[in-house]
């Protein structure tokens, strides 16, 4: 339990710094950084751990069911729709009400999803009255650090800082539901490993050990949202012929970057295998909430390090600490129901 819980800590703090190198990118467009991080992060790296620790790769996949792997193609590209939407929601209504909600969304669906579908009854006893406890508490928390950055936001916008204004009410509310989307999508993440148990067994019987077992799942599935990234990326790029960014004199470090911001995510998908491998018969349960939770806390202290918060006021960064901190309570509540 403690490995387990370790593991998804440091998936999430993984995960929470992989965007960390796009502020030192500002040669390319959004679409060019995200591309060759989805290159990097979502094909060659899965690909390259899958084939160094998964004996007989390929027969583990011609030896599932063709339902399974249906199931973590169909889940892998509504994740990559999910990330998409994303970014487009959080430049509509920006970062703190966009962020809030899909996170929120993805933890609560990639929590509850897989306990109703496999383990109803759990939800009778006291562990799984817990789990659903620390689940309404992430949320809570969410919410808290929701407001805190709409009045972050605020704060620049009176004193000046913010470079964007006010929204359109018709925007608004288009990049509401834009988020709404991503985070009924995101959550398909975590549903590839939980309907891909099959290429887990394969992968098991092929020598694999269990650490392991579920990289032909992620790779596959991380492919699938490439096609869907890359597929999106080159339309906004053949708009303005934005893959001449890619020769700029001086950016060629910025490949560099990307590389990072790949071995970060595909690093934390590989410590969140590993961690379902060591949390039980709840794992999907446990693991993914855990792994949104530190990502989000990860991603907000970023964010104060590089200075996002410079200028908002003391009330708004007070607000999102204590935000911070009812996070961190929920993650061992959740611990606590499992346990």
């Amino acid at each position: 339990m403690l490995v387990g819980c370790t593991l998804a800590i440091l998936a999430g703090a993984m995960q929470g710094a992989f965007p960390l190198p796009m502020k030192y990118t500002t040669g390319w467009k959004w679409e060019n950084t995200w591309c060759i991080f989805a290159l990097w992060g979502f094909v060659i790296l899965p690909w390259l751990l899958a084939f160094m620790t998964v004996p007989n790769l390929f027969n583990v996949y011609t030896s599932a069911s063709w339902k399974t792997i249906a199931a973590i193609t169909f889940f892998g590209a509504g994740w990559g729709i999910g990330t998409i939407c994303f970014g487009i929601g959080v430049s509509t209504v920006g970062l703190a009400l966009g962020f809030a909600l899909t996170i929120g969304m993805t933890g609560a669906l990639g929590t509850l999803v897989p306990m109703i579908v496999f383990h109803a009854d759990a939800f009778q006893t006291s562990g799984g009255l817990t789990i659903l406890g620390g689940v309404v508490l992430m949320l809570i928390g969410v919410c808290i650090c929701a407001v805190a950055g709409k009045w972050k936001e605020n704060a620049l916008l009176t004193s000046g800082n913010n470079e964007k204004g006010d929204k359109h009410s018709g925007s608004f509310y288009k990049g509401l539901i834009i988020c709404i989307i991503s985070g009924v999508a995101s959550p398909m993440l975590n549903f590839a490993f939980v309907f891909g148990e099959e290429i887990v067994s394969n992968a098991k019987a092929a020598g694999t050990s269990p650490a392991h077992a579920s990289n032909p799942i992620w790779c596959w599935t991380m492919s699938s949202a490439f096609v869907i990234t890359a597929i999106y990326c080159l339309y906004l790029m053949s708009r303005d012929r934005g893959w001449d960014r890619y020769v700029l004199e001086g950016t060629g470090r910025y490949w560099g970057l990307t590389f990072s911001m790949g071995a970060l995510w595909s690093g934390s998908i590989a410590l969140y295998g590993m961690g379902l491998s060591k949390l039980g018969p709840l794992a999907a349960s446990i693991g993914w909430p855990i792994l949104m939770i530190t990502s989000i806390v990860i991603g907000n202290l970023c964010g104060i390090v590089t200075g996002e918060w410079k200028g908002a006021g003391r009330k708004p960064l007070i607000t999102m600490i204590t935000g911070l901190v009812i996070l961190a309570i929920a993650i061992c509540i959740i611990g606590m129901g499992n346990a």
